[in-house]
């Protein structure tokens, strides 16, 4: 026997019987506080503290203690269980070292069939191989022999598991060990774990120890003791995921801008550069990536430096993006190789997964001479210089809060997919407001001319408070904030093609701020700055700007980094669609009559002034917004709600600018077009964003969630009948809270939206 403590810092030590350890194991509490645990971003400054707080909220168990004289986990008081402790951080992958360890055994005593991995723990006295709570190490107990230390049934623990470093100091009779769920443990005999042991006579149950020469033939080398080895079995050459290691250093050469290989004074620096990058699929063997990579001409001495360097540093808890997209890229070449009509039809058919509505007469126009893929890209791309062009309109929204119609849209695809087919038709909708800021620009030039001219003259020109509307992105704080202050609430508007260089140009402590213009930009909300310079501009007004920005996946990742900032969230995006391997898309130019009508549409928007009133997009939109809310309370997902009232939004102002483009009139195309565009958005944020976000939110694994982002119902998971265990069961599994609170919290929703019905004290039923 041993015993357990509630915390580590909390209750009194206790003994732990089979009954008990049951119900430590297979709490759900433990089983989250761990799944958050294992989810924490390594590379995060806090992540030691982060990981340290959540252990704390573990229970202990204490190996070494029998029990305590008087009743406090302190050494000089306890009385020893007879059983020793052994820890053994910094395996990468536990689960895999084990599995390893198990095969080194099957395969040394393969002579003896009737003897198995079973057999020989128990021989050796070994009761418990468990993943720590860290997820990082492993967590051995076993009994001790008649006379023998702690620190020498570690050793021999030890070297029979082929374990050469291990934490030499947890020999403390107080020692504790955070509890973890029953799925951390690897191996476990009970019968060994909970016998009376407090003699120091060896378990009767427990056969003698195998001879050392048997234990010597198990030896295991250094980098299998680590748990960081994946290297295949044979010579012929390595793969993952099927994809030949040479195929991915290839093309990854290519995504690093190195395609034609490492020339004589960077052969190193490349080098690095891919054991940094391969380490991450190859288990971080340096044998593997010493076999892998290609040789540059350098020594085997500087190659063995380099990857040892390269794997030394801070590992990320996810693969880096570009090695993502390298993966991507191979994947679907092999894919095609198998099959490439079957790949080709796939890429036909990714953008039908949400039809397009019957558009207003510019729209169709616009999307007439694109791709069916390209169409619905091709509307989000439009909402923000459409509502710049309507920059004068006002309505209220659901909240009855005055809006404008400001949007702020990203289009993204694979490198070399086409995205430039946004410029011909925005050109042409751009037409007024570039012919204004020409006029504008030629006013801004004058006044600089005269103010050179008259530089030490009392007399200075007069500000005509220029102001051109489209500026790109690349524009300093203090000049944003001068035109947002011209323009007199009408819209800027910016346009940044690739969104690589608009993060490029920014440094931290601007982007942040202009991070914070675009976010209040979408309510129209107010921002100012004052100095003491006369130099900088200082002003105080509400911003109306709109923001078209394109960029591949990767940049995409970039550029939205912190989702916990909201920028993400007011963003409409689209994705167009993957190209690879299929014939060059075309899109025909327009003929000039329908130039002609595109232009007169967007003078006639330009026009546009007043507060419009359209209660019948208001029904739609609030119809769509209560089948969602329907949705995140099946789903359980706090993702969906938060995303469901931003994307209606954005439905909300596009039904507006439909209305608008519909003479004023509200006809069926008007209230399509407003659902269409907050179920296209929302969509495409739960694509994006969906599981990330209810990882921050509640602190999940994983979202239940499928394709284009639509969520699965928790109660459509459980049986007609269902008790609430049931549901903790199933929360459990998918990495959900199992809080008592968040248990009665659904189930209450549930009952109170008429879902389900109460039966018994313990069970319920779907209606």
């Amino acid at each position: 026997m041993f015993q357990y403590q509630e915390k580590v810092n909390a209750g009194v030590p206790q003994v732990c019987t089979p009954e008990i350890w049951d119900q430590l194991i297979d709490s759900p509490e433990v089983k989250s506080i761990c799944s958050r645990i294992a989810a924490l971003d390594e590379t995060a400054a806090d992540y030691a503290e982060r990981k340290q707080a959540l252990k704390k909220r573990l229970p202990i168990i204490i190996p070494h203690a029998a029990s305590f004289k008087n009743g406090k986990r302190v050494s000089a008081d306890a009385v020893p269980s007879g059983l020793a402790m052994l820890d053994v951080d910094h395996i990468n992958q536990p689960k895999v070292w084990f599995d390893r360890f198990a095969e080194r055994i099957k395969t040394a005593c393969a002579e003896r069939p009737s003897y198995g991995l079973k057999d020989f723990l128990m021989a050796n006295g070994i009761y418990l191989i468990a993943i720590t709570a860290s997820g990082k190490g492993l967590r051995v107990i076993g009994a001790r022999k008649a006379g023998e230390s702690i620190e020498a049934a570690q050793l021999r623990m030890a070297t029979a598991l082929g374990i050469t470093e291990y934490d030499a100091v947890t020999k403390d009779l107080a020692r504790a060990s955070y509890v973890v769920p029953r799925d951390y443990i690897l191996w476990i005999y009970e019968a060994g774990l909970f016998s009376d042991l407090t003699s120091g006579a060896p378990n009767k149950e427990t056969p003698d120890i195998i001879r050392h020469n048997e234990q010597s033939l198990l030896a295991l080398p250094a980098h299998v003791e680590s748990g960081e080895s994946n290297s295949p079995a044979t010579e012929e050459s390595p793969c993952y995921r099927g994809i030949p290691y040479g195929e991915i250093v290839e093309q990854l050469l290519i995504s690093t801008g190195n395609g034609g290989g490492a020339e004589v004074g960077e052969r190193n620096t490349v080098y690095f550069s891919l054991a940094n990058y391969m380490r991450y699929i190859c288990d971080f063997d340096a044998a593997l990536l010493l076999r892998v990579l290609p040789d540059f001409g350098l020594s085997e001495q500087e190659r063995r430096q380099a990857i040892s360097s390269a794997i030394g540093r801070p590992r990320k808890s996810q693969m880096p993006a570009v090695m993502e997209g390298v993966i991507a890229v191979c994947e679907r070449e092999l894919e095609y190789a198998k099959s490439p009509e079957e790949v080709t039809q796939k890429a036909q058919n990714k953008s039908t997964a949400l039809p397009l509505p019957e558009l207003p007469r510019l729209l169709k126009l616009v999307c007439r001479r694109l791709p069916e893929d390209y169409r619905a890209a091709m509307i989000i791309a439009s909402l923000p210089i459409l509502g710049t062009l309507a920059t004068r309109i006002r309505f209220e929204y659901l909240d009855r809060q005055e809006q404008s119609l400001s949007f702020f849209s990203c289009i993204t695809a694979p490198a070399a997919s086409g995205k430039s087919f946004i410029r011909k038709p925005l050109d042409l909708l751009l037409t007024p407001i570039n012919e204004q800021d020409a006029i504008e620009r030629e006013k801004e030039q004058a006044y600089k001319d005269k103010l050179r001219a008259s530089k030490n003259s009392k007399n200075q020109p007069e500000d005509p408070h220029a102001c051109p509307r489209n500026n790109g992105v690349a524009i300093s704080i203090a000049k944003l904030l001068q035109l947002l202050t011209y323009a007199e609430g009408k819209h800027l508007i910016g346009i940044g093609e690739e969104m690589d260089t608009l993060v490029k140009s920014e440094r931290a402590g601007v982007w942040s701020q202009k991070s914070d213009i675009y976010r209040l930009a979408f309510d129209n909300a107010e921002y100012g700055q004052a100095y003491m310079s006369d130099a900088s501009f200082n002003a105080h007004i509400k911003v109306y700007y709109n923001l078209l920005l394109t960029g591949t996946p990767n940049s995409l990742k970039r550029f939205f980094k912190d989702l916990e900032n909201g920028l993400a969230t007011r963003v409409c995006f689209a994705q167009l669609p993957d190209t690879s391997f299929t014939e060059i898309p075309v899109f025909a130019p327009y003929s000039d009559d329908e130039k002609e009508e595109i232009v007169r549409w967007a003078r006639r928007l330009d026009s546009e002034q007043g507060t419009i009133v359209c209660p019948e997009v208001g029904k739609v939109i609030s119809d769509w917004l209560e089948r969602k809310r329907q949705q995140a309370i099946d789903a359980d997902s706090h993702a969906m709600d938060i995303l469901r009232r931003r994307s209606a939004v954005m439905g909300f102002r596009a039904g507006m600018l439909c209305y608008l483009l519909e003479d004023h009139n509200y006809t069926d195309i008007v209230g399509r077009f407003a659902e269409w565009v907050a179920e296209y958005v929302f969509r495409n944020q739960m694509e994006l964003w969906g599981d990330r976000m209810e990882q921050e939110l509640t602190g999940a694994l994983e979202v239940i969630s499928s394709d284009r982002g639509s969520v699965r119902s928790l109660l459509d998971s459980l049986p007609a009948e269902f008790t609430a265990a049931d549901l903790i069961k199933l929360r459990a599994r998918k990495g959900q809270s199992v809080k008592g609170s968040s248990i009665s919290m659904v189930l209450n929703r549930w009952r109170a939206t008429n879902r389900i019905e109460k039966i018994n004290e313990t069970t319920w039923r779907k209606v």
